[in-house]
C-alpha cells in the first residue's frame, strides 16, 4: 500500500508492505498551501515512491492518507485545519480517487497514528488502547473494541483539546485550558519565554544562551522542530528539558508542571475510556522521566483504583515513521 503523512510543513510518502517502507519520498508543502498547490505535489510524492520502490499502480491494494484534523474519515472531506489554510470543506479523498482510481482513505493523523501502533506497534494485541503524542501540540487515538473511535462526524478523540484548566489561555482550537495549551512542546516553550521576557528565568536564558550552538542545526520543520532553539531570545522545549536535567530550577518547573497537566489529562483518560493500554508517542515524550514521574504520580493520586490498575503504560514503537505507518495501515484496516 501507499502511506502519505500531509503535515503543514512536509509531504511524507512511503510504498509499504505491512510496516516494513520499501521507499521513501519527503516533499516540502510550500509556501500558500491550498489545495490547488499541495494536491499536484502530493500526486508527484505518490509517483516517486512508486518509483524508488520499483512497483506499479496496479499492485497497490490502496493508498492511506494522513491528514491535519478536523475531516471526516467516512467522507473523506477535510474541514478546516489550522496549519492548511484554504482546506475548507476540501474533499481529499474524492480528489486521490479521481487521479488515481484505487481504494483510498484519509484519516485524521493522530487517529491514523493511533491504528499504525495498534496493529505494528505497542499496541498488538490491544482490544481497548489509547495512544496520546505529544509534540508540537497533543493529539490522540483510540481503539474500542478492536475497532477506530471515529465519532458521527469523524473528530471524536480530540485528546489534546480536553479541558484541563477551564479558567485556563485560550487555545488555537476556540476553548480554554486544553491539554495542548500545558503539555505540547509549544505550552513548554511559551511558557518558558513569558517568563524570560519577564526577568524570572535568567538562569535558563544563560544556559539557552552557552548551549544554543549545539542546536543551531536542528531548526527543522520535522516532528522535533519544536523541541529546538530559533533565536538567540527564544528557546524551545528540548533546551527546557535539557535544562531541567542540568538541574536548573525554573525548567525543572516548567516540566514539572507541564507533566502534572499531562496526568490530569491521563486521568480522564482511564475514568472515560477504561483501555488497557495507554501508549505515549511524540517528540515531547521524549524528555521521560522529568516529563512523565510527575504524570503517573498524579496518575497515582487522582484516578479510580481500578480503571488506574488495569491500565499499562507503554511508550510508542513506529518512532518517525509512525504517520507512514499508520497511513499505510487505514488501507488493511478498511479492506
Amino acid at each position: 500500500m501507499i502511506g502519505i503523512d500531509l503535515g503543514g510543513t512536509q509531504i511524507r510518502t512511503a510504498v509499504l508492505r505491512g510496516a516494513t517502507l520499501l521507499s521513501r519520498v519527503n516533499l516540502l508543502t510550500g509556501e500558500n498551501p491550498s489545495p490547488e498547490r499541495v494536491i499536484p505535489r502530493m500526486f508527484e510524492s505518490v509517483e516517486e515512491a512508486l518509483l524508488k520502490a520499483n512497483i506499479s499502480l496496479s499492485q497497490i491494494a490502496g493508498i492511506g492518507i494522513g491528514a491535519p484534523g478536523p475531516l471526516n474519515g467516512r467522507t473523506g472531506i477535510v474541514y478546516s485545519p489550522p496549519n492548511l489554510p484554504g482546506w475548507t470543506n476540501f474533499p481529499l479523498r474524492n480528489a486521490f480517487a479521481e487521479r488515481f482510481q484505487i481504494p483510498i482513505f484519509v484519516e485524521n493523523d493522530a487517529n491514523a497514528a493511533a491504528l499504525g501502533e495498534h496493529m505494528f506497534g505497542a499496541g498488538k494485541g490491544s482490544n481497548e488502547m489509547v495512544y496520546v503524542t505529544v509534540s508540537t501540540g497533543v493529539g490522540g487515538g483510540v481503539i474500542s473494541q478492536g475497532q477506530l473511535l471515529q465519532g458521527i462526524t469523524g473528530s471524536a478523540a480530540e485528546l489534546g483539546h480536553m479541558t484541563i484548566d477551564w479558567h485556563g489561555p485560550r487555545c488555537n482550537c476556540g476553548n480554554y485550558g486544553c491539554l495542548e495549551s500545558f503539555s505540547s512542546g509549544t505550552a513548554i516553550a511559551r511558557q518558558a519565554n513569558e517568563l524570560i521576557s519577564l526577568g524570572k528565568a535568567d538562569d535558563l536564558l544563560s544556559y539557552a544562551l552557552a548551549h544554543q550552538p549545539a542546536h543551531a542545526s536542528a531548526n527543522t520543520p520535522a516532528d522535533n522542530s519544536t523541541l529546538a532553539v530559533t533565536t538567540p531570545l527564544h528557546v524551545n522545549a528540548r533546551m527546557v528539558a535539557e535544562a531541567a536535567l542540568a538541574g536548573i530550577p525554573v525548567a525543572q518547573q516548567i516540566i514539572t508542571l507541564a507533566g502534572e497537566a499531562l496526568g490530569v489529562g491521563l486521568v480522564n483518560i482511564l475514568h472515560i475510556f477504561n483501555p488497557e493500554l495507554i501508549i505515549l508517542g511524540g517528540g515531547v515524550s521524549q524528555i521521560g522521566a522529568p516529563l512523565l514521574d510527575p504524570a503517573r504520580r498524579i496518575m497515582r493520586e487522582r484516578a479510580m483504583t481500578v480503571p488506574c490498575q488495569s491500565a499499562t503504560i507503554v511508550m510508542a514503537q513506529l518512532g518517525s515513521d509512525v504517520g507512514l505507518v499508520g497511513a499505510g495501515s487505514l488501507v488493511y484496516y478498511h479492506q
